[in-house]
């Protein structure tokens, strides 16, 4: 079939028609990549067109400004209880590739995105700190909203919008957005506008990217390649020449000196990077189109066309069979194909697997023990953990983005396979990839867990009398200099003290109540309502995807880039 694709004789007389038929041989070679689940949806002709004016000027002349956009995202929750994607907005938005993105990943410690497309070409770019988006902006933008700032030292302080935010809420459609407990944070995330690194040398398209622990790139291509590259050097390192596509690379988790290949062959092979020379193979007599090591590196696990999942001892190096899995039953449909792997951060023995029929597998060994549903066609490109194993994200083929969490499911293993239909999802146009960003570190400081300060130590709801407000005042104050810290899983953050300040009630004991400013009145009501709100969002807290960044490919060449700023709402 492929030499039928490729080695096409009947070249036609006349220019127009010699281009026409390389579109049509190009289509069909990508539909039948399609169908392995290997290779991109590549576009119509009239794409190719558009796509021929794009080129590294132009990925210049497109980048958006990292953190200006304050376009919010509309997030659809199914059977859940709480909305942790609350309040997620749209960042950059910069022209990358000719044509479709087939491949992108972060690098292990989340400085660098890698991308790679029908183009051939390798691009590198560099996460960057985005300029912080005005806040007022948020207010104005979105009046459903409850907004607070958070410094480098975890303090929260509100957000004051002013006195026209209330009658543009009136007047606004986005008034009736839904309602969320947004904190902005100090940081915001970027990407560099232009690439640090353009990699050229492969003669076809890239179908997979791997990073080493140490910052060594290697990429897969439909050349019959996969080539090494380094940040710092902008000529190819070396070549690693297969008998076909290679479909998946994976570079060994503790040693840069070897990775994994798998190729349309059938052949899974381990590679001596220095040697440049095959160590060992195993011959799966199936198209590969997944390879992923486990964690220590003494394993592989290899997918293939047919669904099947086969694990190979890999100790010293050589690979021996172990066991195999089925996801296809006996029945074998390229609808049931391995499309990637990935181990759970937080559980090393839990596998993801996605597949072509649409599902998100966990198995723990050889078990199926969780599946995860809802993305509504195909499968085309592998799911990913978020870098703390709490959820799951994926892009699906009617261009919307799923999040699923997965801590919450966690539970004792039984016999019985446990199905989550339960899910998050927005839209992202023509999307073909979604990535969290893996910088768990850099998530800014704050995490939730519910250690909400008391009701004594609220700035009450049911505000004290006024004629003891003073001592109140003080009271509040020095209850709240030791306790007045809302936690989140992965950290904290505290009210400032500015917040507390105006939040608790002005004046003496011996002023008249009608002597009392309006203006102060109405600061602490807004402080109160505020109070409230996040005390209520905290509370709804056992996960949270506070800060999570999602990249996206798409397949007409962008990358987007998306961050959550809201804390969790009952829905």
């Amino acid at each position: 079939m492929m030499r039928r694709v490729d080695d096409s004789s009947d070249e036609p007389s006349t220019p127009e028609k010699s281009l026409a038929a390389r579109k049509s041989r190009r289509r069909r070679r990508f539909g039948w990549l399609r169908r392995l689940g290997i290779g991109a949806c590549v576009v119509d002709a009239e794409d190719d067109d558009e796509a021929n004016s794009t080129s590294s000027s132009s990925c210049r002349s497109c980048a958006g400004k990292p953190g200006k956009a304050l376009d919010r995202v509309k997030v659809r929750p199914y059977k859940k209880r709480s909305k942790e994607l609350s309040a997620v907005y749209r960042g950059q938005e910069i022209r990358a590739h000719k044509g479709p993105i087939v491949a992108m990943k972060f690098s292990s410690d989340g400085q660098y995105l890698a991308t790679g497309g029908e183009d051939g070409v390798v691009r590198v770019w560099r996460v960057v700190e985005g300029e912080r988006p005005d806040e007022l902006d948020f207010a104005e933008d979105d009046p459903s909203c409850v907004f607070f700032t958070v410094n480098e030292n975890s303090e929260l302080a509100p957000v004051n919008s002013s006195e026209g935010t209330k009658s543009k809420q009136d007047k606004s459609s986005k008034g009736q957005a839904d309602p969320a407990c947004v904190v902005i944070p100090h940081r915001t995330f970027a990407l560099s506008q232009v690439p640090v690194h353009e990699f050229h040398g492969h003669d076809d398209a890239i179908l997979d990217l791997s990073w080493s622990k140490n910052g060594d790139l290697i990429s897969a291509s439909m050349d019959k390649t996969a080539r090494l590259w380094r940040v710092g050097c902008n000529s190819c390192l070396k070549v690693f020449f297969h008998n076909n596509y290679v479909t998946c690379v994976q570079f060994h988790p503790t040693s840069d000196n070897y990775f994994i290949s798998g190729c349309i062959d059938g052949l899974v092979r381990i590679w001596d990077v220095r040697k440049c020379l095959v160590v060992d193979w195993a011959n799966s007599k199936e198209i590969i189109t997944a390879v992923c090591y486990r964690p220590d590196g003494k394993g592989v696990v290899v997918g293939t066309i047919t669904g099947n999942c086969r694990y190979y001892d890999a100790s010293e190096n050589r690979l021996e069979l172990e066991s195999q899995v089925s996801l296809n039953g006996r029945k074998k449909s390229p609808l049931k194909r391995i499309v990637g792997f990935q181990y759970c951060p937080s559980d090393p023995k839990k596998l993801m697997v996605t597949s072509g029929d649409s599902q998100v597998r966990i198995l723990d060994g050889v078990h199926i023990i969780s599946n995860y549903k809802g993305l509504q066609s195909s499968s085309q490109v592998a799911a990913s953990f978020t870098p703390d194993g709490d959820h799951i994200i994926s892009a699906s083929d009617d261009s919307r983005i799923y999040m699923w969490n997965h801590v919450n499911q966690l539970a004792p293993v039984t016999s019985r396979v446990k199905t989550v239909w339960s899910y998050e999802r927005f839209f992202s146009n023509d999307v073909s990839i979604a990535i969290p960003w893996n910088a768990s570190q850099s998530r800014n400081s704050i995490s939730l867990a519910c250690n909400i300060p008391s009701l004594r130590q609220e700035v009450s709801g049911d505000l004290c009398d006024i004629q003891d407000s003073s001592t109140s005042r003080c009271q509040t104050e020095d209850c709240l200099e030791d306790d007045n810290m809302f936690r989140l899983p992965s950290g904290n953050f505290t009210l400032s003290r500015a917040f507390l300040a105006e939040s608790a009630p002005r004046g003496s004991a011996t002023w008249p109540e009608e002597h009392l400013a309006s203006n102060s009145a109405t600061a602490s009501t807004l402080r109160k309502s505020q109070y409230k709100f996040l005390k209520a969002s905290c509370q709804n807290a056992a996960t949270h995807a506070w800060g999570q960044v999602i990249v996206t490919a798409s397949w007409d060449g962008h990358i987007r880039s998306f961050q959550n700023y809201g804390l969790p709402v009952q829905v």
